[in-house]
């Protein structure tokens, strides 16, 4: 067993070092790529920290490592939020969430240390308890955006998403925590090595453009004559049958209306917008058209509200969202700067 993790452990190591060579090389600067980083230099303070007794680091060395490691969870959550939730922003409630689970390994770390003197019985119910929240949230966030995705490549990606970080759970909680618990800290070392190798391959293929999610390309790739004919039926459909009004359109819906394939529309909109987002790509449309009824005095005495429900929208604050995501306003900070402009 002490041969198998050592096998685990360090290749994981190595699998961390390459990633981390490839995200410094060719992910530019954001905070996908930061907590990337940061994810990285957790994962491998948690590997340095739960060693075997028979190759375990001295104390001091160790006692930095389970600190840090704390806030592996809370990290990997942000990054997962932060790549497949299309209008992720940190809010009290997050942070709130992430301060529980962290407070209360680092209490566990604490009886480790000798600080405290003992935790009461559930406490290891309430940790794991918390744990499990966060990873669901991570599975529901990733499946429920994947229909509008435009990517092909990265769709399936969400899919081998959930099926390795549920493995990483079974292997991790049911396997180390009750069924092998004698050898506990090489299922745990077992359970992240299959999400290290997985990305670490995944970024290696080249595939670093993926974690571009939900964000308008620079570029719009060169049309092809075929490609121009279906990008004009789609326009002439979305400007003539204002399409984009529909409420909860999906690509589905305008794939059988424009009488093409899901896969092609999905690579169309991806190629020739630069969207990687279905409702973002709809979402821009509605708010354009939504931009010049604010423009004009004749939709004045038509409150905000109404606007976005005329346009698709199916409720204010998701439209205010996409707004300001499209303009750098709100709507009424929109239409009060223009009118005062006017007047």
């Amino acid at each position: 067993m002490l041969f198998i993790d050592a096998a685990i452990r360090f290749s994981a190591l190595g699998f961390l070092l390459l990633m981390t060579v490839v995200i410094i090389r060719d992910l530019p600067r954001s905070s996908r790529g930061y907590l990337l980083l940061s994810s990285n230099f957790l994962l491998a303070c948690f590997l340095l920290g739960t060693m075997p007794t028979e190759f375990q680091l001295p104390h001091a060395v160790q006692i930095p490592f389970r600190l840090l490691d704390t806030l592996l969870i809370p990290v990997t959550w942000f990054l997962v939020l932060t790549l497949f939730h299309p209008y992720f922003r940190l809010s009290y409630r997050y942070v709130l969430v992430a301060l529980l689970l962290t407070s209360s390994m680092l209490a566990e770390r604490m009886v480790w240390l000798g600080i405290i003197q003992k935790l009461p019985p559930e406490w290891p119910l309430l940790v794991i308890g918390l744990a499990v929240s966060v990873v669901i949230h991570m599975l529901v966030v990733i499946l429920s955006g994947r229909t509008d995705d435009l990517i092909e490549r990265r769709r399936r990606y969400r899919l081998y998403f959930v099926v390795i970080i549920s493995l990483s759970i079974l292997i991790a909680i049911f396997v180390g925590s009750i069924w092998l618990r004698s050898a506990q800290a090489t299922t745990q070392a077992m359970s992240v090595w299959l999400p290290i190798a997985s990305l670490t391959l995944w970024l290696v293929k080249g595939d670093t453009s993926a974690l571009a999610f939900y964000r308008k390309g620079d570029n719009v790739n060169k049309q092809t004559d075929i490609d121009k004919q279906w990008m004009q039926k789609l326009d002439s459909l979305m400007q003539t049958e204002r399409l984009y009004c529909r409420e909860k359109l999906s690509v589905k819906d305008l794939a059988t209306a424009l009488g093409v394939a899901e896969h092609k529309l999905r690579a169309l909109i991806n190629k020739h917008s630069g969207y990687s987002n279905f409702s973002h790509y709809i979402n821009s449309l509605r708010v354009d058209a939504v931009v010049k009824c604010l423009e004009s005095r004749e939709y004045d005495h038509l409150p905000i509200l109404t606007l976005a429900l005329n346009h698709g929208f199916n409720s204010l604050p998701p439209f205010n969202r996409a707004f300001k995501s499209e303009v750098g306003l709100t709507p009424s900070q929109f239409r009060k700067n223009l009118r005062d402009f006017q007047n």
